[in-house]
């Protein structure tokens, strides 16, 4: 065991100086004996996927305990008593659902009450296996949100990073005729009202990063011919990508896009009448909603912003109204600040009491903490809401 990880260690090394040196060495596209694989559904390229992916698949396969430790994942990826992951919605708790007799998920919905219960009562929303069936396409589902009955589905074909977004109304249950539909590629969409929305896609050459994303956002309007679609926004080449995110509450609407300049770190921009405010925050943060009145940022770096000092981890909050006049210098107080043993895991739910999922990295116990998100010492406190694990789908 040992040997194997001084190896890998050594094997590191080796490859981060060859990395090293070859960037130093001036070398051009024209010397990279891999950029072939740059065209990503070549034959060359696939053929090179299929080996590789044999010879890695070689070694479990040929363990003898391979078989049964498949049979055994796929009984408890099938099985009938799993507990539905849901979301709260406006109309009730929604959930996917996949099992052998559904290979594309299930979009369904119940309410607090029945989901409470032994046996669920789910309404189908959409079914992927039908929709694939019907257009003759693997479609895999990655994702929807809603104004009200409308949403935009997100769908990928084969399940590529690339996605196809389009219109869906889920009180009929059904596509919308000449809604808004934006054509396959690495994009996300953000809805500025019923009928526009802020679009972040491959608009032609040059507007996407180094990594193939874009970096261009544009205002699309319903029945507007995507070509004539207005720039709103443009970051960089070397940026990593740029998402639209639109929070409100009581009829304070924010508009904002995040650019990620890299793995870890982002700016934040906030649309106003005369442009976008680039925002005084910490490269590493994360605007996570709008709850009680306030803006919820997560921060995972330590940062000093006035009189506040603010520990990696930790939680802030900005008022809605403050914020929103002047950016800037609205002064965020703590609304949940982490210890040396505790770490915030996930965020989200109702909108007036968000609760944090925080987890002690010592006994790996974690709790939930609903938060008021108000400036005092005591915001937060533990409300545990345990399920019956005999609910099934």
């Amino acid at each position: 065991m040992k040997k194997s990880l001084r190896r890998a260690a050594l094997l590191s090394i080796i490859c981060l100086t060859v990395a090293l040196l070859h960037g130093q060495s001036g070398a051009t596209p024209a010397d990279d004996a891999f950029l072939w694989l740059e065209e990503g559904e070549g034959p060359r390229t696939l053929a090179w996927a299929q080996a590789e992916k044999e010879r890695t698949l070689g070694a479990p396969q040929s363990d003898s305990r391979s078989d049964r430790s498949y049979r055994d994942a796929l009984t408890i990826g099938q099985a009938k008593r799993r507990i539905p992951s849901v979301s709260l919605e406006r109309q009730g708790l929604e959930s996917f659902w996949q099992d052998e007799s559904h290979v594309h998920p299930i979009w369904g919905r119940t309410t607090l009450e029945s989901y409470g219960g032994q046996n669920p009562r789910w309404e189908t929303i959409l079914e992927m296996d039908v929709l694939a069936l019907a257009e003759n396409k693997s479609w895999v589902y990655k994702g929807h949100s809603c104004l009200a009955l409308r949403c935009r589905v997100k769908r990928s074909y084969g399940g590529k990073d690339a996605l196809s977004i389009r219109e869906f109304d889920s009180e009929p249950r059904s596509f919308v005729a000449n809604g808004l539909e934006l054509p396959e590629g690495k994009q996300s969409v953000g809805r500025l009202g019923r009928d526009t929305v802020l679009a972040e896609g491959d608009w032609g050459e040059g507007t996407t990063t180094d990594s193939g994303y874009p970096f261009v956002l544009k205002e699309l309007k319903r029945a507007q011919p995507f070509d004539q679609a207005r720039e709103v926004f443009r970051g960089q080449r070397t940026d990593l990508g740029i998402v639209p995110l639109l929070f409100g509450e009581r009829r304070i609407a924010v508009t904002w896009v995040v650019c990620w300049t890299n793995g870890s770190e982002r700016q934040y921009a906030l649309f106003e009448p005369a442009g976008p405010i680039q925002l005084d925050s910490p490269k590493k943060a994360l605007i996570v909603g709008v709850a009680s009145g306030r803006l919820l940022v997560k921060v995972n770096e330590d940062w000093i912003r006035y009189d506040t000092s603010v520990k990696a981890g930790s939680m802030i909050s900005y008022d809605l109204v403050e914020w929103k006049q002047d950016p800037l210098r609205a002064k965020p107080p703590v609304v949940f600040q982490t210890n040396c043993r505790q770490a915030v895991l996930r965020f989200g739910g109702p909108r007036n009491f968000p609760p944090l999922l925080t987890c002690q990295s010592k006994a790996f116990a974690c709790k939930y903490l609903t938060c008021h998100a108000r400036p005092v010492a005591a915001n937060c406190f533990a409300s545990l809401s345990p399920f019956s694990s005999k609910r099934t789908r």
